[in-house]
């Protein structure tokens, strides 16, 4: 549940942020302003996070990470005529999410029953995909305008923080291995953790494939304004993408004891990037909702395959400082990427961001040819 309250906070308040930065008549460059905003203070404070809950438990980690939540909202509230104030809000979303996602997944990592990860990290993504589907059903709150109501989203928004905060009381920190020395593992084990074979493919596909789905979020809604289609579209667009994304978790765990998880990588990477790509083509808005839901249902499959990548490539000892590497992995994608296609927004619009990252995720998808292969019926 606590999942699912921050996930419904992000995809609630992140594109109605994008919304109300174009209403202030600011082009295209200033939401991969805002999307590189989300990501950097994460960038920043991810390893520091890791270690911190190797040390003290998971539950003050996401009692941190629902106060900043709250904190974003509030700062949206408030300051809604205001660029920077959105930009400032955005970056204390994007710090709460990370907060909240290093503690869920690191309680995962430590309780998920030996060989059952993919299910377990299934389960779990499962959870984040039905906040991020119910997420987009807050910008249709009654609005005076076109566009979602900001004020009426921040205050929403701002509950389930609370919220979150309450959950993250009631939730017991899983057992610490207290073998690991945290400032060797820091120094030393990062290089020799990027050095393990399988490690950079895995960090580089989970990487572009989260990063699509923040490009998806920041520029949607001005593929919509180019091509004159209303609020609601892109609601659908992203409520598709999620529910299908909730299938594919759902579904995880057969997938892979049926064919691999390599397999399931290499096809997920690619369709996904060909449902993107498809995106850029001129076609009604009820094509766009069912590329949504390709899209979703091809990259759901990807992430939480890749934290199982992770966990099987690296050593006991090394595994919180693996999640907390892959966490800084997503972010350096969610800084670089963003800025290197808000020139092309300018040119050649949404349909030119998406091309580009359909194509990324073609080459996640080559890059998946190295990830572990479990025996059929071994992999979770």
């Amino acid at each position: 549940m606590h999942a699912v309250c921050v996930q419904l906070v992000s995809y609630g308040l992140r594109p109605a942020i994008s919304y109300e930065i174009l209403e202030l008549g600011l082009d295209g460059s200033w939401l991969g302003i805002a999307a590189t905003t989300f990501a950097l203070p994460p960038l920043i404070l991810a390893l520091p996070s890791g270690r911190i809950v190797d040390r003290l438990g998971e539950r003050g980690m996401l009692v941190a990470g629902g106060a900043v939540l709250f904190a974003a909202a509030v700062v949206a509230l408030c300051f809604a005529e205001s660029a920077g104030g959105l930009i400032v809000a955005t970056a204390l979303l994007g710090l709460g999410v990370l907060f909240s996602v290093v503690g869920e997944q690191s309680w995962v990592m430590r309780a998920a029953p030996s060989g059952r990860l993919d299910s377990a990290f299934g389960l779990y993504t499962f959870a984040t995909s039905a906040g991020q589907m119910l997420g987009p059903f807050l910008l249709l709150l009654p609005s005076s305008s076109a566009s979602p109501a900001l004020s009426l989203v921040a205050t929403a928004t701002s509950a389930l923080s609370l919220l979150a905060v309450g959950l993250a009381f009631g939730i017991r920190s899983a057992t610490i291995d207290g073998g690991v020395d945290a400032d060797r593992v820091e120094g030393a084990g990062i290089v020799a953790l990027l050095r393990r074979p399988g490690v950079p493919s895995a960090l580089i596909t989970s990487s572009v494939v989260l990063t699509s789905l923040d490009i998806v979020i920041a520029y949607l809604p001005l593929l919509a304004s180019e091509r004159d289609f209303g609020a609601a579209w892109v609601s659908s667009f992203l409520v598709a993408r999620g529910a299908a994304t909730m299938l594919s978790r759902l579904c995880l765990g057969v997938l892979t004891r049926g064919v691999g998880r390599r397999a399931v990588l290499i096809a997920g990477g690619a369709m996904a990037g060909a449902a993107l790509a498809v995106l850029a083509l001129d076609v009604p808005p009820l094509l766009l909702v069912v590329g949504g839901a390709l899209y979703g249902l091809a990259a759901g499959t990807v992430q939480p395959l890749t934290m199982s990548w992770m966990t099987l490539v690296t050593t006991p000892g090394q595994r919180g400082m693996a999640a907390s590497l892959r966490l800084v992995g997503n972010r350096v994608g969610q800084t670089v990427i963003p800025l290197a296609v808000a020139g092309i927004s300018t040119g050649a619009g949404a349909a030119g961001v998406f091309v580009v990252m359909g194509a990324a995720l073609l080459v996640s998808a080559v890059l998946s040819r190295s990830a572990p292969n479990d025996p059929k019926g071994e992999s979770g």
